[in-house]
């Protein structure tokens, strides 16, 4: 009677862990035994193959076109650019929920996207997942207009060349991103130094109920996050911001514009540090905006305020001012030191955390 029980919940458990995964674009059973690649594409192949791992495809878009739901691309070692244009991926189609499409690395490989990347408003379902992306500036580097889009564990740039590193919906006719979730990122040189405070890390411009947890961000021209002008129920969490370097800005805002107000985002447990103006702030254009609320932060030495709510539209609430102990700023290592005041207040280390992820730890 105790075995089968025993039986019962060990096999309970382990669904509930595959049901997560699938809805969260993890493997409940670890990195090195990520899902079978359904098919391929590597530098060396062709677009006339077969997409398998012998006859591989050459492009992105190739093995993106070719996938069908609950199906995986995997892009072997090597940069992937844009037959002609900028944009290199341009999804128009996905999957279902339980079955989405996934674009990834070939495991223990790593494959660079140089270029834009488009998931249309028609391409919902879909993980992009273990990639470099390098935006070549003129787009932002991805651009999310659908539905229960999974973008983790993978490194954003456009290296200085402008716009912004990811933007999720538009409001002038893209479509609106819907359940997005972003976690496990490293977002850095985001933006051109031309176009002063336009250029964003995130740009949270059509999206509601997001989950945008566990990145690392530093080095940007403008703002880590810009809740501008039309996010709703945004959940912005245990991330690391490091706003200095050659930002005009470099915090985290609330904000909305003479249409449209944020309302009801909620950003916590961030360590946002150094930035050029408020760590945490907001500007209304119109409407000023309702229920947004940041608590439980760890925020330091940002040049104008901390935490500036002279604006209205939002709350804060038992946010401490403590100076994170980052272990090497200047090389890019947000890792906390041993007696780091922020450990308590955000619960764990999260930039330890995507360098165990990447060590396969």
């Amino acid at each position: 009677m105790r075995l089968t029980l025993l039986l019962r919940l060990t096999i309970a458990f382990v669904l509930a862990g595959v049901a997560c995964a699938a809805l969260t674009g993890g493997s409940p059973f670890g990195a090195s035994s990520a899902a079978l690649c359904t098919r391929y594409a590597a530098t060396g192949g062709s677009d006339a193959g077969s997409g398998t791992k012998a006859r591989p495809f050459k492009t992105a878009q190739r093995l993106a076109d070719s996938l069908h739901r609950g199906e995986t691309g995997c892009l072997r070692a090597g940069s992937y650019r844009a037959s002609s244009g900028i944009f290199v991926l341009e999804l128009a189609h996905g999957g279902s929920l339980r079955a989405p499409i996934t674009i990834r690395s070939y495991p223990g490989e790593r494959a660079r996207i140089v270029g834009s990347v488009d998931v249309s408003s028609t391409a919902n379902n879909v993980r992009l997942f273990q990639l470099d992306f390098e935006g070549l500036g003129g787009m932002n580097t991805v651009k999310i207009y659908s539905r229960n889009v999974i973008l983790s564990d993978s490194d954003i740039t456009n290296s200085w060349r402008g716009l912004s590193c990811l933007i999720l919906g538009n409001n002038s006719g893209g479509g609106q991103a819907v359940r997005t979730i972003v976690r496990r990122n490293r977002f850095h040189e985001c933006g051109s130094p031309a176009n002063l405070n336009e250029d964003h890390a995130i740009y949270a411009a059509n999206v509601i109920d997001a989950k945008i947890i566990d990145n690392v961000i530093y080095d940007i021209q403008a703002y880590a996050i810009q809740f501008f002008p039309n996010a709703q129920r945004v959940l912005f969490g245990h991330n690391v911001v490091d706003g200095d370097g050659p930002s005009v800005r470099g915090g985290v805002i609330f904000g909305g514009d003479e249409t449209y107000g944020s309302n009801d985002n909620v950003v916590e447990r961030n360590i946002v540090s150094y930035a050029r103006t408020d760590n945490i702030g907001s500007w209304w254009g119109g409407a000023v905006g309702k229920g947004n609320v940041a608590r439980f932060n760890c925020v330091w030495q940002g040049q104008s305020e901390n935490v500036d709510t002279r604006n209205g539209g939002f709350r804060s609430i038992a946010n401490t001012v403590a100076d994170p102990l980052f272990v090497n700023r200047a090389q890019g290592n947000f890792r906390l030191q041993r007696g780091s005041r922020c450990l308590k207040v955000v619960g764990y280390d999260t930039a330890a955390l995507l360098r165990r992820r990447a060590h396969g730890r």
